[in-house]
């Protein structure tokens, strides 16, 4: 069993307000002030990537290790500029001084959701099985393991995507992390979904103005999971023994 701190615990044993739409207004604003410094490191990131792409082998098992430390470098400057202190640029790579516990959220995350999704997807290749002209010999059976595999990898991954901030900003450990996600996603987890869909769809949008406007919307989204993770989790909030909870806190009866 996990020992969530006080904060925390009250959270997952009450409820929450979702603020869809602040969120994404805060993102952009967030962004706007310090666009040089995201962009910048949007940059950086998709560079390091193409180069660890290319390769074989090493190439994916380095990605595989330090992608999660480069991840939250965005939200931790997503925070300070939240909360008016100076910033840096060397703020964005943070993330290593607590690499190994990212990596392992990382790593535990996929397990799991891949653990969860092999019935499906062995649903798909072999119930399924594929005819010979290349069409499925029972498309029933087919679409049956696709939904068993797309259902527990979307509630999976949905309920996991605060997990790194967790780790990053309240220092927990990778299991119980994941766990603190996952029991305050689940109680909104339907608005979570559709909200982290409307910010992959807004950050895609910037594709429209070509790369220049992907650069502004991809890392003003970043900045939107950020400000829902922050309000949700009051991780702003000062507290001093035990303060009122903020408005948007619903304790639930006994």
């Amino acid at each position: 069993m996990s020992n969530f701190p006080a904060k925390i615990q009250q959270i997952i044993d009450g409820n929450y307000e979702f603020r869809f739409g602040d969120y994404i207004s805060r993102g952009f604003t967030l962004m706007g002030r310090n666009p040089g410094g995201f962009i910048g490191f949007f940059l950086i990131f998709i560079l390091i990537s193409l180069v660890l792409t290319v390769i074989p082998i090493l190439g994916t098992l380095i990605s595989l290790v330090i992608s999660p430390a480069l991840s939250i470098g965005p939200y931790i400057v997503a925070n300070k500029v939240d909360r008016e202190e100076p910033t840096e640029f060397g703020d964005f790579f943070k993330g290593f001084d607590r690499l190994w516990p990212l990596f392992l959220t990382s790593l535990l995350t996929g397990l799991i959701v891949l653990v969860a999704v092999l019935p499906g997807i062995i649903v798909v290749f072999t119930a399924g099985g594929i005819g010979e002209f290349g069409e499925p010999e029972s498309p029933t059976v087919l679409w049956i393991g696709i939904l068993l595999a797309f259902l527990p990898a979307a509630y999976l991954g949905v309920s996991y995507v605060f997990a790194p901030m967790f780790v990053w900003f309240y220092e927990m450990e990778p299991w119980q992390a994941m766990e603190a996600s996952r029991k305050i996603v689940s109680k909104q987890w339907f608005t979570v979904f559709l909200f982290l869909v409307a910010v992959g769809l807004i950050a895609a949008a910037g594709m429209i103005l070509l790369i220049v406007g992907f650069l502004y919307t991809a890392p003003a989204m970043i900045c939107a999971l950020y400000a829902a993770f922050a309000d949700v989790s009051r991780l702003n909030e000062e507290r001093s023994g035990e303060a009122d909870l903020i408005d948007h806190f619903v304790p639930t009866g006994s």
